[in-house]
Protein backbone atom coordinates (compact mmCIF):
# COMPACT_ATOMS: atom_id res chain seq x y z
CA UNK A 1 0.00 0.00 0.00
CA UNK A 2 1.43 3.37 -1.00
CA UNK A 3 1.75 5.87 1.80
CA UNK A 4 0.58 9.49 1.53
CA UNK A 5 3.40 11.76 0.36
CA UNK A 6 2.09 14.50 2.65
CA UNK A 7 2.21 12.19 5.70
CA UNK A 8 5.62 10.92 4.62
CA UNK A 9 6.84 14.51 4.39
CA UNK A 10 5.55 15.26 7.90
CA UNK A 11 7.18 12.19 9.46
CA UNK A 12 10.40 12.63 7.51
CA UNK A 13 10.52 16.27 8.56
CA UNK A 14 9.98 15.20 12.20
CA UNK A 15 12.80 12.69 11.88
CA UNK A 16 15.05 15.24 10.19
CA UNK A 17 14.27 17.81 12.86
CA UNK A 18 15.19 15.23 15.51
CA UNK A 19 18.43 14.41 13.70
CA UNK A 20 19.22 18.11 13.58
CA UNK A 21 18.12 19.11 17.06
CA UNK A 22 19.77 16.53 19.31
CA UNK A 23 23.28 16.50 17.72
CA UNK A 24 23.01 20.28 17.56
CA UNK A 25 22.25 20.53 21.28
CA UNK A 26 25.07 18.09 22.05
CA UNK A 27 27.50 20.12 19.92
CA UNK A 28 26.50 23.33 21.72
CA UNK A 29 27.01 21.64 25.08
CA UNK A 30 30.36 20.16 23.98
CA UNK A 31 31.55 23.52 22.64
CA UNK A 32 30.91 25.08 26.04
CA UNK A 33 32.68 22.27 27.95
CA UNK A 34 35.51 21.08 25.67
CA UNK A 35 38.30 23.09 24.09
CA UNK A 36 38.27 23.69 20.30
CA UNK A 37 41.43 21.59 20.04
CA UNK A 38 39.73 18.60 21.71
CA UNK A 39 36.69 18.87 19.45
CA UNK A 40 39.06 19.12 16.49
CA UNK A 41 40.84 15.92 17.60
CA UNK A 42 37.56 13.98 17.70
CA UNK A 43 36.39 15.47 14.39
CA UNK A 44 39.68 14.53 12.73
CA UNK A 45 39.48 10.95 14.09
CA UNK A 46 35.91 10.65 12.79
CA UNK A 47 37.09 11.96 9.44
CA UNK A 48 39.65 9.13 9.15
CA UNK A 49 37.10 6.53 10.26
CA UNK A 50 34.54 7.79 7.75
CA UNK A 51 36.71 6.67 4.85
CA UNK A 52 36.43 3.08 6.06
CA UNK A 53 32.77 3.45 7.00
CA UNK A 54 31.92 4.65 3.51
CA UNK A 55 33.76 1.71 1.99
CA UNK A 56 31.90 -0.66 4.35
CA UNK A 57 28.55 0.87 3.31
CA UNK A 58 29.23 -0.27 -0.29
CA UNK A 59 26.67 2.25 -1.50
CA UNK A 60 23.88 0.21 0.10
CA UNK A 61 22.01 3.19 1.61
CA UNK A 62 21.47 4.33 -1.99
CA UNK A 63 21.33 1.06 -3.91
CA UNK A 64 19.35 -0.74 -1.20
CA UNK A 65 16.67 1.97 -1.15
CA UNK A 66 16.11 1.52 -4.88
CA UNK A 67 15.99 -2.29 -4.77
CA UNK A 68 13.68 -2.40 -1.74
CA UNK A 69 11.35 0.18 -3.31
CA UNK A 70 11.12 -1.94 -6.46
CA UNK A 71 10.52 -5.25 -4.61
CA UNK A 72 8.30 -4.02 -1.81
CA UNK A 73 5.00 -5.25 -3.33
CA UNK A 74 6.31 -8.85 -3.46
CA UNK A 75 7.04 -10.09 0.07
CA UNK A 76 9.02 -13.15 -1.06
CA UNK A 77 11.22 -11.09 -3.37
CA UNK A 78 11.53 -8.39 -0.71
CA UNK A 79 12.89 -10.93 1.81
CA UNK A 80 15.28 -12.33 -0.78
CA UNK A 81 16.63 -8.89 -1.71
CA UNK A 82 17.01 -7.94 1.95
CA UNK A 83 18.82 -11.19 2.79
CA UNK A 84 21.22 -10.74 -0.13
CA UNK A 85 22.03 -7.13 0.69
CA UNK A 86 22.40 -7.81 4.42
CA UNK A 87 24.82 -10.66 3.72
CA UNK A 88 26.92 -8.46 1.43
CA UNK A 89 26.89 -5.70 4.07
CA UNK A 90 28.01 -8.13 6.79
CA UNK A 91 31.00 -9.39 4.80
CA UNK A 92 31.98 -5.87 3.83
CA UNK A 93 31.74 -4.60 7.41
CA UNK A 94 33.98 -7.38 8.79
CA UNK A 95 36.60 -6.78 6.09
CA UNK A 96 36.87 -3.00 6.46
CA UNK A 97 36.70 -3.15 10.27
CA UNK A 98 39.74 -5.43 10.27
CA UNK A 99 41.44 -3.14 7.76
CA UNK A 100 40.84 -0.04 9.89
CA UNK A 101 42.06 -1.55 13.15
CA UNK A 102 45.06 -2.98 11.35
CA UNK A 103 45.89 0.53 10.16
CA UNK A 104 45.74 2.20 13.58
CA UNK A 105 47.62 -0.64 15.31
CA UNK A 106 50.52 -0.93 12.87
CA UNK A 107 50.78 2.77 11.92
CA UNK A 108 52.62 4.61 14.70
CA UNK A 109 51.19 7.99 13.67
CA UNK A 110 47.92 6.96 15.36
CA UNK A 111 49.52 5.72 18.59
CA UNK A 112 49.53 9.17 20.25
CA UNK A 113 45.74 8.81 20.67
CA UNK A 114 45.15 5.12 20.05
CA UNK A 115 42.24 4.85 22.49
CA UNK A 116 40.37 7.66 20.74
CA UNK A 117 40.85 6.10 17.29
CA UNK A 118 39.83 2.68 18.63
CA UNK A 119 36.57 3.98 20.10
CA UNK A 120 35.64 6.05 17.05
CA UNK A 121 36.41 3.01 14.88
CA UNK A 122 33.42 1.19 16.43
CA UNK A 123 31.39 3.23 13.92
CA UNK A 124 32.66 0.92 11.18
CA UNK A 125 31.68 -2.20 13.14
CA UNK A 126 28.18 -0.85 13.79
CA UNK A 127 27.64 -0.61 10.04
CA UNK A 128 26.59 -4.26 10.17
CA UNK A 129 23.31 -3.06 11.73
CA UNK A 130 22.79 -0.27 9.21
CA UNK A 131 19.63 -1.28 7.35
CA UNK A 132 18.13 2.20 7.01
CA UNK A 133 17.72 1.44 3.29
CA UNK A 134 15.02 -1.13 4.15
CA UNK A 135 12.82 1.41 5.93
CA UNK A 136 13.48 4.16 3.38
CA UNK A 137 12.51 1.86 0.52
CA UNK A 138 9.33 0.79 2.32
CA UNK A 139 8.50 4.43 3.15
CA UNK A 140 8.30 3.55 6.86
CA UNK A 141 8.98 7.14 7.83
CA UNK A 142 6.62 7.12 10.85
CA UNK A 143 8.44 4.26 12.56
CA UNK A 144 11.85 5.80 11.79
CA UNK A 145 10.80 9.17 13.21
CA UNK A 146 9.42 7.77 16.49
CA UNK A 147 12.30 5.36 17.08
CA UNK A 148 14.91 7.96 16.28
CA UNK A 149 13.42 10.51 18.69
CA UNK A 150 13.63 8.05 21.60
CA UNK A 151 17.21 7.00 20.81
CA UNK A 152 18.43 10.58 20.30
CA UNK A 153 16.89 11.69 23.60
CA UNK A 154 18.67 8.89 25.47
CA UNK A 155 21.98 9.84 23.82
CA UNK A 156 21.48 13.48 24.80
CA UNK A 157 20.94 12.52 28.44
CA UNK A 158 24.00 10.26 28.38
CA UNK A 159 26.16 13.03 26.88
CA UNK A 160 25.19 15.50 29.61
CA UNK A 161 25.98 12.89 32.27
CA UNK A 162 29.41 11.77 30.98
CA UNK A 163 30.83 14.97 29.42
CA UNK A 164 31.71 17.07 32.46
CA UNK A 165 34.95 19.01 31.80
CA UNK A 166 37.45 19.95 29.10
CA UNK A 167 39.39 16.67 29.46
CA UNK A 168 36.40 14.43 28.59
CA UNK A 169 37.46 13.86 25.00
CA UNK A 170 36.88 10.06 25.22
CA UNK A 171 33.30 10.38 26.56
CA UNK A 172 32.63 12.87 23.75
CA UNK A 173 33.88 10.31 21.22
CA UNK A 174 31.62 7.64 22.76
CA UNK A 175 28.59 9.91 22.44
CA UNK A 176 29.38 10.49 18.77
CA UNK A 177 29.64 6.74 18.12
CA UNK A 178 26.30 6.11 19.86
CA UNK A 179 24.72 8.92 17.85
CA UNK A 180 25.77 7.28 14.60
CA UNK A 181 25.02 3.64 15.39
CA UNK A 182 22.42 3.79 18.14
CA UNK A 183 19.44 2.95 15.95
CA UNK A 184 20.87 -0.06 14.15
CA UNK A 185 20.11 -2.93 16.54
CA UNK A 186 16.52 -1.76 17.05
CA UNK A 187 16.10 -1.66 13.27
CA UNK A 188 17.30 -5.25 12.94
CA UNK A 189 14.82 -6.51 15.55
CA UNK A 190 11.90 -4.55 14.07
CA UNK A 191 12.69 -5.65 10.50
CA UNK A 192 11.14 -9.08 11.15
CA UNK A 193 7.77 -7.37 10.76
CA UNK A 194 8.48 -6.91 7.04
CA UNK A 195 10.96 -9.58 5.97
CA UNK A 196 12.18 -13.09 6.76
CA UNK A 197 15.95 -13.49 6.58
CA UNK A 198 17.19 -16.67 4.90
CA UNK A 199 20.41 -17.96 3.32
CA UNK A 200 18.55 -20.20 0.87
CA UNK A 201 18.26 -19.19 -2.78
CA UNK A 202 20.49 -16.14 -2.47
CA UNK A 203 22.00 -14.62 -5.60
CA UNK A 204 24.66 -12.18 -4.41
CA UNK A 205 26.27 -11.93 -7.83
CA UNK A 206 23.43 -9.90 -9.36
CA UNK A 207 24.13 -7.03 -6.97
CA UNK A 208 27.91 -6.92 -7.28
CA UNK A 209 28.29 -4.81 -10.44
CA UNK A 210 25.99 -1.92 -9.40
CA UNK A 211 27.33 -2.06 -5.84
CA UNK A 212 30.95 -1.91 -7.01
CA UNK A 213 30.10 1.05 -9.23
CA UNK A 214 28.44 2.78 -6.28
CA UNK A 215 31.49 2.03 -4.12
CA UNK A 216 33.62 3.91 -6.63
CA UNK A 217 31.01 6.69 -6.75
CA UNK A 218 30.99 6.92 -2.95
CA UNK A 219 34.79 6.98 -2.80
CA UNK A 220 34.80 9.89 -5.23
CA UNK A 221 32.02 11.64 -3.29
CA UNK A 222 33.81 11.22 0.01
CA UNK A 223 37.03 12.56 -1.44
CA UNK A 224 35.37 15.90 -2.10
CA UNK A 225 33.24 15.87 1.06
CA UNK A 226 35.87 14.66 3.56
CA UNK A 227 39.23 15.58 2.06
CA UNK A 228 38.72 19.16 3.23
CA UNK A 229 38.87 18.17 6.92
CA UNK A 230 41.71 15.74 6.23
CA UNK A 231 43.77 18.45 4.54
CA UNK A 232 42.90 21.11 7.13
CA UNK A 233 44.11 18.72 9.83
CA UNK A 234 47.30 18.08 7.87
CA UNK A 235 48.18 21.72 7.12
CA UNK A 236 46.75 23.54 10.16
CA UNK A 237 46.35 23.17 13.96
CA UNK A 238 43.41 21.04 15.07
CA UNK A 239 41.28 24.01 16.20
CA UNK A 240 40.86 24.89 12.51
CA UNK A 241 39.34 21.43 12.06
CA UNK A 242 36.84 22.33 14.79
CA UNK A 243 35.95 25.63 13.11
CA UNK A 244 35.31 23.96 9.75
CA UNK A 245 33.63 20.94 11.32
CA UNK A 246 31.11 23.06 13.23
CA UNK A 247 30.32 25.16 10.16
CA UNK A 248 29.89 22.01 8.10
CA UNK A 249 27.67 20.47 10.78
CA UNK A 250 25.38 23.51 10.90
CA UNK A 251 25.27 23.69 7.11
CA UNK A 252 24.28 20.04 6.81
CA UNK A 253 21.58 20.64 9.40
CA UNK A 254 20.15 23.52 7.35
CA UNK A 255 20.54 21.47 4.19
CA UNK A 256 18.29 18.83 5.70
CA UNK A 257 15.43 21.33 5.69
CA UNK A 258 15.60 21.41 1.89
CA UNK A 259 16.22 17.68 1.57
CA UNK A 260 13.30 16.77 3.84
CA UNK A 261 10.67 17.54 1.23
CA UNK A 262 12.56 15.89 -1.63
CA UNK A 263 13.92 12.73 0.01
CA UNK A 264 10.43 11.32 0.59
CA UNK A 265 9.89 11.47 -3.18
CA UNK A 266 12.82 9.15 -3.96
CA UNK A 267 11.17 5.75 -3.30
CA UNK A 268 8.13 6.82 -5.32
CA UNK A 269 10.35 8.15 -8.14
CA UNK A 270 12.10 4.75 -8.29
CA UNK A 271 8.77 2.92 -8.40
CA UNK A 272 7.25 5.13 -11.12
CA UNK A 273 10.32 4.76 -13.34
CA UNK A 274 10.32 0.98 -12.89
CA UNK A 275 6.59 0.88 -13.77
CA UNK A 276 7.17 3.06 -16.84
CA UNK A 277 4.89 5.78 -15.48
CA UNK A 278 7.02 8.61 -16.86
CA UNK A 279 4.35 11.29 -16.46
CA UNK A 280 4.23 10.84 -12.67
CA UNK A 281 8.01 10.39 -12.68
CA UNK A 282 8.47 13.80 -14.30
CA UNK A 283 5.77 15.41 -12.12
CA UNK A 284 7.51 14.33 -8.91
CA UNK A 285 10.89 15.58 -10.13
CA UNK A 286 9.32 18.92 -11.06
CA UNK A 287 7.67 19.16 -7.65
CA UNK A 288 10.97 18.43 -5.94
CA UNK A 289 12.80 21.08 -7.99
CA UNK A 290 10.21 23.73 -7.10
CA UNK A 291 10.47 22.91 -3.40
CA UNK A 292 14.26 23.20 -3.56
CA UNK A 293 14.06 26.62 -5.22
CA UNK A 294 11.48 27.93 -2.75
CA UNK A 295 13.35 26.80 0.37
CA UNK A 296 17.00 27.34 -0.54
CA UNK A 297 17.08 31.04 -1.47
CA UNK A 298 15.77 32.45 1.85
CA UNK A 299 18.04 30.12 3.82
CA UNK A 300 21.13 31.29 1.91
CA UNK A 301 20.21 34.98 2.20
CA UNK A 302 19.30 34.68 5.86
CA UNK A 303 22.59 32.99 6.73
CA UNK A 304 24.59 35.91 5.31
CA UNK A 305 22.98 38.22 7.86
CA UNK A 306 22.70 35.96 10.91
CA UNK A 307 25.68 33.54 10.85
CA UNK A 308 28.05 35.57 13.01
CA UNK A 309 25.48 36.11 15.77
CA UNK A 310 24.24 32.51 15.66
CA UNK A 311 27.67 30.90 15.99
CA UNK A 312 28.83 33.31 18.70
CA UNK A 313 25.60 32.93 20.64
CA UNK A 314 25.39 29.14 20.41
CA UNK A 315 29.00 28.00 20.55
CA UNK A 316 30.80 30.99 22.05
CA UNK A 317 32.97 33.73 20.63
CA UNK A 318 35.80 31.19 20.18
CA UNK A 319 33.85 29.78 17.22
CA UNK A 320 33.09 33.01 15.37
CA UNK A 321 35.47 31.82 12.62
CA UNK A 322 32.93 29.09 11.85
CA UNK A 323 30.40 31.76 10.88
CA UNK A 324 32.55 33.00 8.00
CA UNK A 325 32.98 29.42 6.77
CA UNK A 326 29.21 28.89 6.91
CA UNK A 327 28.55 32.03 4.86
CA UNK A 328 30.45 30.33 2.04
CA UNK A 329 29.18 26.78 2.58
CA UNK A 330 25.51 27.83 2.70
CA UNK A 331 25.55 28.20 -1.11
CA UNK A 332 25.45 24.38 -1.13
CA UNK A 333 21.89 24.59 0.22
CA UNK A 334 20.83 25.29 -3.36
CA UNK A 335 23.50 23.40 -5.32
CA UNK A 336 23.56 20.04 -3.53
CA UNK A 337 19.80 19.22 -3.52
CA UNK A 338 19.48 20.00 -7.24
CA UNK A 339 22.37 17.68 -8.04
CA UNK A 340 20.97 15.04 -5.69
CA UNK A 341 17.42 15.06 -7.08
CA UNK A 342 17.94 15.76 -10.78
CA UNK A 343 21.27 14.00 -11.06
CA UNK A 344 22.30 11.16 -8.80
CA UNK A 345 18.76 9.91 -7.99
CA UNK A 346 17.69 9.94 -11.64
CA UNK A 347 20.85 8.15 -12.76
CA UNK A 348 20.46 5.60 -10.01
CA UNK A 349 16.86 4.65 -10.81
CA UNK A 350 17.71 4.49 -14.54
CA UNK A 351 20.77 2.25 -13.91
CA UNK A 352 23.27 4.89 -15.02
CA UNK A 353 25.74 4.44 -12.17
CA UNK A 354 28.66 4.78 -14.60
CA UNK A 355 27.66 8.37 -15.38
CA UNK A 356 27.39 9.06 -11.65
CA UNK A 357 30.98 7.88 -11.31
CA UNK A 358 32.12 10.22 -14.09
CA UNK A 359 30.43 13.22 -12.44
CA UNK A 360 31.72 12.71 -8.92
CA UNK A 361 35.21 11.73 -10.10
CA UNK A 362 35.54 15.04 -11.93
CA UNK A 363 34.29 16.85 -8.81
CA UNK A 364 36.71 14.97 -6.55
CA UNK A 365 39.73 15.90 -8.68
CA UNK A 366 38.65 19.55 -8.79
CA UNK A 367 38.07 19.59 -5.03
CA UNK A 368 41.53 18.21 -4.24
CA UNK A 369 43.18 20.72 -6.60
CA UNK A 370 41.39 23.72 -5.10
CA UNK A 371 42.01 22.48 -1.55
CA UNK A 372 45.73 22.27 -2.30
CA UNK A 373 45.66 25.80 -3.74
CA UNK A 374 43.44 27.51 -1.17
CA UNK A 375 43.86 25.88 2.26
CA UNK A 376 47.50 27.01 2.85
CA UNK A 377 46.57 30.67 2.27
CA UNK A 378 42.86 30.92 3.21
CA UNK A 379 42.70 28.13 5.84
CA UNK A 380 39.18 26.75 6.44
CA UNK A 381 37.63 29.43 4.19
CA UNK A 382 39.69 28.02 1.31
CA UNK A 383 38.30 24.54 1.98
CA UNK A 384 34.76 25.93 1.93
CA UNK A 385 35.35 27.68 -1.41
CA UNK A 386 36.80 24.47 -2.85
CA UNK A 387 33.70 22.52 -1.73
CA UNK A 388 31.31 24.99 -3.36
CA UNK A 389 33.24 25.03 -6.65
CA UNK A 390 33.43 21.23 -6.88
CA UNK A 391 29.77 20.72 -5.92
CA UNK A 392 28.67 23.27 -8.51
CA UNK A 393 30.59 21.52 -11.29
CA UNK A 394 29.20 18.15 -10.22
CA UNK A 395 25.68 19.58 -10.29
CA UNK A 396 26.21 20.85 -13.85
CA UNK A 397 27.35 17.41 -15.03
CA UNK A 398 24.53 15.69 -13.12
CA UNK A 399 21.85 17.87 -14.70
CA UNK A 400 23.46 17.51 -18.15
CA UNK A 401 23.27 13.71 -18.05
CA UNK A 402 19.98 13.56 -16.13
CA UNK A 403 18.12 15.90 -18.47
CA UNK A 404 18.29 13.21 -21.16
CA UNK A 405 16.05 11.01 -18.99
CA UNK A 406 13.41 13.43 -17.68
CA UNK A 407 11.43 16.32 -19.15
CA UNK A 408 10.69 19.22 -16.81
CA UNK A 409 8.36 22.04 -17.76
CA UNK A 410 6.49 24.88 -16.06
CA UNK A 411 9.06 25.73 -13.40
CA UNK A 412 9.75 29.27 -14.67
CA UNK A 413 6.82 30.76 -12.74
CA UNK A 414 8.25 29.32 -9.51
CA UNK A 415 11.66 30.70 -10.40
CA UNK A 416 10.23 34.20 -11.01
CA UNK A 417 8.20 34.12 -7.77
CA UNK A 418 11.24 32.93 -5.82
CA UNK A 419 13.51 35.63 -7.25
CA UNK A 420 10.95 38.34 -6.48
CA UNK A 421 10.38 37.06 -2.93
CA UNK A 422 14.15 36.78 -2.38
CA UNK A 423 14.66 40.38 -3.56
CA UNK A 424 12.02 41.66 -1.13
CA UNK A 425 13.57 39.55 1.62
CA UNK A 426 16.99 41.05 0.93
CA UNK A 427 15.59 44.60 1.13
CA UNK A 428 13.87 43.76 4.42
CA UNK A 429 17.06 42.33 5.95
CA UNK A 430 19.13 45.32 4.86
CA UNK A 431 16.68 47.61 6.65
CA UNK A 432 16.58 45.47 9.81
CA UNK A 433 20.37 45.20 9.83
CA UNK A 434 20.61 48.86 10.91
CA UNK A 435 19.09 48.01 14.34
CA UNK A 436 21.76 48.16 17.05
CA UNK A 437 20.18 45.81 19.61
CA UNK A 438 21.45 42.33 18.65
CA UNK A 439 18.61 40.30 20.21
CA UNK A 440 15.88 42.49 18.71
CA UNK A 441 17.61 42.41 15.34
CA UNK A 442 18.00 38.63 15.23
CA UNK A 443 14.38 38.14 16.28
CA UNK A 444 13.10 40.44 13.52
CA UNK A 445 15.49 38.92 11.00
CA UNK A 446 14.24 35.38 11.57
CA UNK A 447 10.53 35.92 12.22
CA UNK A 448 10.01 38.83 9.84
CA UNK A 449 11.94 37.16 7.02
CA UNK A 450 9.66 34.14 7.02
CA UNK A 451 6.56 36.34 6.93
CA UNK A 452 7.83 38.64 4.15
CA UNK A 453 8.98 35.74 1.99
CA UNK A 454 5.77 33.76 2.46
CA UNK A 455 3.50 36.74 1.73
CA UNK A 456 5.31 37.58 -1.51
CA UNK A 457 5.03 33.97 -2.67
CA UNK A 458 1.30 34.03 -1.89
CA UNK A 459 0.81 37.32 -3.74
CA UNK A 460 2.59 35.93 -6.80
CA UNK A 461 0.37 32.81 -6.52
CA UNK A 462 3.21 30.32 -6.49
CA UNK A 463 1.47 26.91 -7.01
CA UNK A 464 3.46 24.83 -4.49
CA UNK A 465 2.97 27.37 -1.71
CA UNK A 466 -0.74 27.74 -2.50
CA UNK A 467 -1.20 23.97 -2.51
CA UNK A 468 0.48 23.39 0.87
CA UNK A 469 -1.34 26.42 2.34
CA UNK A 470 -4.67 24.91 1.30
CA UNK A 471 -3.70 21.54 2.78
CA UNK A 472 -2.78 23.08 6.15
CA UNK A 473 -5.85 25.33 6.14
CA UNK A 474 -8.21 22.42 5.37
CA UNK A 475 -6.67 20.27 8.09
CA UNK A 476 -7.19 23.01 10.67
CA UNK A 477 -10.78 23.45 9.51
CA UNK A 478 -11.47 19.72 9.47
Amino acid sequence: MRQSLVKNSIFYFSNTFCNMLFPFVISIYAARVLLPESIGEVAYAQNIVNYFAILAFLGLPTYGLREIAIARNNKEELSRVYSELFTINFVSTVFFSLLYYGLIIFNVSFHHNLLLYSIVGITVILNVFNISWLYDGLEEFKYVALRNAVVKFIILVVSIIIIRDENDIIPFAIVNVLGIGGNGLINIIHSRKFIRFSFSGLNLKRHLRPILLLVMVNIAIEIYTMIDITMIGYYLPKEHVAFYSYASKVNKMILQVTNTFTFVLVPRISLYYKEGNLQEFNNLLLKGLKIILILSFPLIIGMQFTAEFIFSFLFGVEYVASAFVEQVLCILILISPIGYLLGSRVMLVSNNETKMLICVSIGAVINVIFNLLLIPSLCEIGAAIASVISEFIIMLFYVFFGSRIYKLRSYRSTLISTFLASFMLLLYLLIINSISDSLVKIFLQISGSAIVYYIVLLLTREPIVLNYTHIVYNRFRG
